[in-house]
């Protein structure tokens, strides 16, 4: 597999005050593409921070992100606003549905603020993930995990080489956070790089990598 991601001494230090508070201490790992990798540790441990810099939504104090071979992180806003769009997919705890659209319309949105309309790919992917009878139901209507596997599909509708989820089973109930555990897993089969933390253990067996994130620091599991 061809390396996609390659992090190198990605340091995150907080100013409060006189206190400096460092959330990451120079992290380094790669992930190729077509991987599922897992960052598990507890509340507080910079899980989110590194997915946040990762993502070009927060600032590294130090160090690289080096996507598609090219350091990110050196990028103007508005390349980074467009890589975003472009490369990158989103899955979050809520899962940030719009309740005044139906299930389709909010995959289909990332798409539309992208210019394009992908009301297909949106119906197609819900299909895959085996809801495709919700297309018209209102968000309010359906159930958690339901949800969350549709906010999986919209972060799919822009084809992303990266996928970036952040605690996306932390409101789910036991069974439902397995079935999106396997849907990561079969869809890094299809060639996309997953990069999944969370404080779920259970996770680690679905993965090809998994890391702990305590500290700052990361030690492969």
């Amino acid at each position: 597999m061809d390396k996609i991601l390659h992090i190198k001494n990605l340091t995150k230090i907080y100013d409060e005050g006189k206190a400096a508070l460092k959330v990451l201490d120079g992290v380094s790992f790669d992930a190729r593409k077509g991987e599922f990798i897992v960052f598990v540790g507890p509340s507080g441990s910079g899980k989110s921070t590194l997915l946040n810099l990762i993502a070009l939504l927060d600032t590294a104090t130090s160090g690289e992100v080096i996507f598609e071979g090219k350091n990110i992180l050196k990028l103007k806003e508005a390349q980074k606003a467009k890589l975003r769009l472009g490369k990158f997919g989103f899955v979050f705890q809520f899962d940030g549905l719009l309740p005044e659209f139906n299930v389709l319309e909010n995959v289909n949105m990332p798409a539309l603020i992208k210019g394009k309309n992908k009301l297909k790919r949106a119906g197609e992917l819900l299909k895959n993930f085996g809801i495709d009878a919700l297309a018209a139901k209102m968000p309010p209507s359906i159930s958690g995990g339901e949800k969350q596997r549709a906010a999986i599909a919209r972060a799919l509708i822009n084809e992303p080489a990266l996928l970036l989820a952040d605690e996306p089973t932390g409101n789910l109930d036991a069974a439902r956070k397995e079935q999106i555990f396997k849907d990561f897993a079969a869809l890094a089969k299809t060639g996309i790089t997953i990069l999944m933390v969370t404080h779920d253990m259970h996770a680690a067996g679905f993965a090809d990598k998994c890391y702990k994130i305590e500290g700052g620091k990361v030690q492969p599991l």
